[in-house]
């Protein structure tokens, strides 16, 4: 049916006694229809077509709001899903520039400088922990904080560089997170002090980094074991030196079968097959290192 474009509550009922009706009038008149009689007629039909009308209006009229409102409604979503996508979009911007500049946004504590300054670790360190990957024990020794605030001023920490992930894949990592230390020394070149004041941090460090409870006990157990031992109370430096060997030798293939997914093993239990082998390691390495000697006397 079509659309109605005038309201038929405005229309008033033409005066069909006029003389614009005489036709339809004596189209009616005959027999018992008399010219009043017609005339009654023709009010009748009109006031039934604009009856209907009325109808067909108001259903309109309904039909029409709904629409309205559901223009409005979907009008209304797009604004609310256009504003939550930009809210959306700064959030993650700010995010981003938070974590581009951590510098610019670290919260300032409103105290007096303190008597002891805080222990940085260095980012190199503190990035591979995250990930779970190895990293020596001399970056959590004195002079690995030393090197972390060097590095800190003589490196733009947000200079990005390209490097490769565990899958091959090239990533943009921040300068300071790439680069290690010339200095870094294996552990089994470390000594026993450096390592007693390294581990703690290492421990604090992984934990921080969000290491299992599994694993971080796993390291407790390594260190305190290997303090425990009576290598360690050796009057002999070789029987020590095997300790760090071990350390050193162990801690690199937990994380190898770690990372090649072939699964590890509870490190933090000492082999002492191993610890014997590293111990003769070390005595043939001296032994080497005295004939190296006297050959070039």
């Amino acid at each position: 049916m079509p659309e109605l474009l005038i309201n038929p509550n405005d229309a008033v009922r033409p005066n069909f006694a006029s003389e614009d009706y005489i036709a339809a009038r004596n189209a009616l008149i005959g027999g018992n229809v008399d010219e009043q009689a017609a005339i009654a007629m023709l009010e009748n039909v009109w006031d039934a077509n604009n009856a209907a009308e009325k109808e067909i209006w108001e259903r309109q009229r309904r039909e029409d709001g709904e629409a309205d409102r559901e223009r409005e409604a979907r009008e209304r979503q797009e604004r609310e899903q256009g504003e939550e996508a930009r809210t959306v979009e700064e959030e993650s911007i700010r995010n981003e520039e938070r974590r581009k500049y951590k510098s610019k946004f670290t919260e300032i504590v409103m105290a007096p400088p303190p008597d002891t300054p805080p222990e940085i670790l260095p980012a190199y360190a503190t990035t591979r922990l995250q990930k779970g990957m190895y990293v020596e024990m001399w970056y959590f020794t004195n002079e690995g904080l030393d090197y972390a605030l060097k590095s800190a001023s003589a490196i733009d920490d947000n200079a990005l560089v390209q490097s490769v992930d565990r899958d091959g894949k090239a990533m943009w990592t921040t300068a300071a997170a790439s680069k290690g230390s010339k200095s870094a020394m294996d552990d089994r070149d470390l000594t026993w002090e450096q390592l007693s004041i390294a581990t703690p941090r290492f421990l604090d460090a992984i934990h921080a980094a969000g290491w299992t409870e599994q694993r971080q006990v796993i390291m407790a157990d390594l260190f305190t074991r290997l303090q425990a031992h009576p290598y360690r109370a050796s009057r002999d430096p070789l029987d020590r030196k095997a300790l760090l060997k071990y350390l050193s030798e162990q801690r690199k293939l937990w994380h190898q079968a770690i990372e090649a997914g072939t699964g590890a093993w509870n490190v933090g239990i000492l082999n002492e097959n191993l610890l014997r082998m590293a111990a003769d390691s070390v005595c043939r390495e001296r032994s080497d290192r005295e004939d190296t000697e006297r050959a070039r006397i």
